[in-house]
């Protein structure tokens, strides 16, 4: 997915510094991102829809998200009251721990949660926080601005002791209120009233604002629940800690067990005479997708309209609720042979991009929306076995101040059983990033979760340059996925790399063994 309107050069990777004031057009609420480009800021304008794709110091190139290459390392906390905090500016934040907002007024005012643990201060950008919890696809991010906006998706709702009942309005889309993690998020949200308040605090805080005339900061109140552990992505200095990406938390128990759900996309399918149809879509394999930067175009109304898969945030639930759908209505299904009936001149096919787009649907509409999966809900989000090797990154880093480190989290490609584990859950990578410093190629260290006891040695992969290690590192991994989990030998052959075993050392020796083979 590719962000626009780009004013910058195609092959030229820039940050994102932090996001700015809202703003508003034909009714639509757009964010204003600032990017560091040539050691200044240049501000560019998104739909609040986008806000999923936006996550500060993250890389960017030809407006697509280089998940390969944020800034800072994975850190863990566990906040005993979430909502015990002050409130600070951006900018008395960042100073704390030397990162620069370039001296830009809209930046530095945005709000900042400051949190104390024991003898440890942690930084949370209020627009991290809702990024992350509550912007988890585009109907939620363009809900959230909107007044009482979640009691309009929900028609009927009760909680029966540890059975929740939901039926959602036709807003929710087809395709996402078939996803059962989404069920599990949304019952959650909705009948938790401490996430639920905090959720509706967005658009009362942006209201007052709007009332006082004043900037259009996004703003949110932080539930007030107990022993939240966080997993993060951030940067530290001198026991403070900046959190530029929420990777996922524990935040609070459902009260339920079971939810039933209903909704017009739950029809009873009901066997008829006759022989099934198939034609095969051409969307299967339609290209690139890209923001749509026309802000007079609208995106028209789509019940089953396009999701794409780009898991960055994961939920913790000790007891995933089952979920159950009511049928409401009833679908004739064929049940003779099927057969494909394909139309069309034949020859091959171009890939174009797509133009997409992440405001409200209308009628009259012509851009195709999109709709984004950003949340896996699991019931264990602590290491899938990955806490060693974070441990010894951090070691490396405090060690050998001559090298730059980041760490950053994925999730291996689907298409095999590897690519998940055996509870399901998909399967955890991390990258760590080794850059010498005045060096102008890194090297790279990829550990793939084998919490399941697979045999699988650390990987890294030395002096490749930035410009293509994004794709360099996306054709390893699908590689290893086809593979079924090992190293595939072909993919590797035009690197200078090594296979490092895992041993029973502590994590100073198992640092120094990384920089032996550096």
């Amino acid at each position: 997915m590719k962000l626009r309107p780009w004013i910058f050069d195609e092959d030229k990777a820039v940050t994102l510094k932090w996001l700015g004031n809202l703003t508003t057009r034909n009714n639509q609420w757009f964010i204003r991102a600032g990017f560091e480009y040539n050691n200044q800021i240049e501000f560019l304008k998104f739909p609040i829809a986008a806000l999923p794709l936006l996550k500060i110091g993250a890389l960017y190139r030809d407006g697509q998200i280089l998940e390969h290459k944020a800034e800072g390392i994975v850190y863990d906390v566990t906040i005993p009251q979430l909502a015990q905090c002050k409130v600070i500016t951006a900018l008395d934040a960042c100073k704390l721990v030397d990162y620069y907002l370039f001296a830009k007024l809209e930046l530095m005012i945005q709000l900042v949660f400051e949190i104390s643990v024991e003898d440890k201060t942690y930084y949370l950008p209020q627009v991290e926080f809702i990024r992350a919890v509550f912007a988890v696809n585009n109907i939620m991010t363009n809900t959230m601005l909107q007044p009482n906006g979640i009691e309009l998706l929900v028609t009927k709702s009760n909680l029966n002791g540890q059975r929740a009942s939901l039926e959602l309005s036709d807003e929710v889309q087809n395709n996402i209120v078939k996803d059962e993690n989404f069920i599990r998020y949304f019952a959650w949200l909705y009948l938790s009233p401490n996430i639920k308040a905090s959720f509706e605090s967005i658009y009362t805080l942006l209201a007052q604002k709007i009332l006082n005339k004043d900037y259009l900061k996004l703003e949110v109140h932080l539930p007030a629940v107990l022993n939240t552990f966080i997993r993060f992505r951030g940067i530290e200095k001198d026991n403070k800690y900046l959190i530029l990406q929420w990777l996922g938390s524990d935040m609070e128990e459902t009260a339920f067990t079971d939810i039933e759900v209903k909704h017009k996309a739950f029809k009873k399918r009901i066997a008829a005479p006759g022989q099934r149809k198939y034609r095969k879509s051409l969307k299967e394999d339609d290209g690139e997708k890209v923001l749509n930067e026309d802000n007079e175009q609208r995106s028209k109304q789509d019940a089953n309209q396009q999701v794409i898969d780009m898991p960055s945030t994961q939920l913790q639930f000790d007891n995933l609720a089952d979920v159950h759908k009511v049928y409401g209505s009833e679908q004739e299904l064929n049940q003779g042979d099927i057969y494909i009936s394909n139309k069309g001149q034949g020859g091959g096919i171009q890939k174009q991009e797509q133009v997409v787009g992440l405001d409200e649907s209308i009628f009259g509409g012509t851009i195709q929306p999109i709709e984004f999966k950003t949340l896996e809900v699991t019931k264990y989000i602590k290491g899938q076995g990955l806490e060693e090797f974070i441990k010894m990154i951090r070691v490396f880093k405090n060690k050998y101040k001559d090298y730059l480190v980041s760490l950053n989290f994925l999730y291996l490609p689907t298409g095999r059983v590897f690519s998940f584990l055996p509870n399901g859950n998909r399967r955890i990578v991390v990258i760590a990033k080794l850059l010498k410093k005045y060096s102008s190629v890194s090297s790279y260290l990829i550990e793939v979760s084998t919490v399941d006891n697979r045999s699988l040695s650390t990987l890294l992969i030395k002096n490749i340059t930035d410009m293509h290690v994004e794709e360099i590192v996306k054709n390893i991994l699908k590689k290893l996925v086809y593979n079924s989990g090992a190293w595939n030998n072909d993919s590797l052959r035009n690197f200078e790399y090594v296979r490092i075993k895992h041993t029973k050392q502590d994590n100073i020796r198992w640092a120094e063994r990384i920089k032996t083979y550096l």
